[in-house]
């Protein structure tokens, strides 16, 4: 993957996604700058991404860029969420890797454990199907069960 010392990288909001995503209008995404995503906490954990919908729009969906061999807590979304992986490996734990060209579905309201990238890091777009929402299983326990669970 490219160098990220070679991108244009800008600080989380600094991006007017309105007016680099118009309606009915083909967008060259590469030439889209990345954004740095800064955790709840305020660090930047190397993931970047680029807004594919306009966000204004309640809409999430983007290319997302994860580093090397990075986590992300186990977590769960309001509504059904797909991701197309488009470079390197993602990696999620209880169900395997997926590797470009191929898509992941997950169902709304599903617990799952981490994800994250392989060594090379990697590359998807997450388009989420409904309002989103991120939750913490721990602390708001998911109407479809958790992926460490054999039950659910």
């Amino acid at each position: 993957m490219t160098n990220r010392d070679s991108l244009d990288i800008r600080r989380p909001g600094s991006v007017d996604w309105s007016t680099l995503l118009p309606e009915r209008t083909g967008i060259d995404v590469d030439s889209l700058p990345w954004e740095a995503f800064i955790d709840a906490q305020g660090r930047d954990l190397g993931v970047l991404f680029k807004w594919i919908v306009d966000p204004a729009l309640g809409k999430n969906c983007m290319l997302l860029r994860l580093p090397p061999n990075h986590r992300a807590a186990p977590h769960w979304h309001t509504s059904d969420t797909v991701y197309v992986v488009t470079r390197g490996e993602f990696v999620i734990e209880a169900e395997g890797s997926f590797f470009p060209g191929q898509v992941r579905w997950i169902r709304g309201g599903l617990a799952y454990g981490s994800e994250g990238a392989g060594s090379e890091g990697c590359e998807f777009y997450f388009f989420s199907l409904g309002p989103y929402g991120q939750h913490d299983p721990d602390m708001e326990p998911p109407p479809l069960g958790r992926w460490d669970d054999s039950s659910a």
